[in-house]
């Protein structure tokens, strides 16, 4: 009998959470990220896994904060932000692993805690306005 992967263990997003994200002058913006209800902001997505908008927050995250490479290409020519995790995320998500968040040795096309903590992510101001502004929260 195969063992499961270790991601599994922290069950599909299936959902999303806001998170505050502090700025210079002493307040806060807020970014969202895929989440599992239960189990907070550890969770995986993988091939055809992944609630709608799980899935779409990281969708957004690649074509918003990585504009211009091949992974947000890829999400764009794959159905866009369209809330499937498919082929072509696996693909978007194994590209930004190797090439930007630096875990080509562990290169899967799977979203998990690992990806999730070396991504940056869109801002938002109270949960409404896009703010044109990405960073990696776990390095604040």
């Amino acid at each position: 009998m195969m063992a499961a992967p270790a991601h599994a263990a922290y069950g599909t997003c299936n959902t999303t959470s806001w998170r505050d994200v502090p700025t210079l002058g002493g307040t806060s913006n807020e970014y969202k990220i895929p989440a599992r209800v239960g189990n907070g902001i550890s969770c995986y997505m993988g091939y055809l896994q992944g609630s709608e908008a799980a899935v779409e927050a990281l969708q957004q995250a690649i074509v918003i904060c990585y504009p211009g490479t091949w992974a947000s290409s890829k999400v764009h020519s794959s159905g866009g932000v369209d809330g499937v995790y498919g082929g072509g995320m696996v693909a978007a998500v194994e590209w930004l692993q190797k090439n930007r968040l630096n875990l080509a040795s562990t290169a899967d096309g799977v979203y998990g805690p690992e990806t999730r903590s070396r991504m940056r992510w869109p801002h938002y101001y109270d949960r409404g306005a896009l703010l044109i502004s990405c960073t990696n929260p776990s390095t604040l």
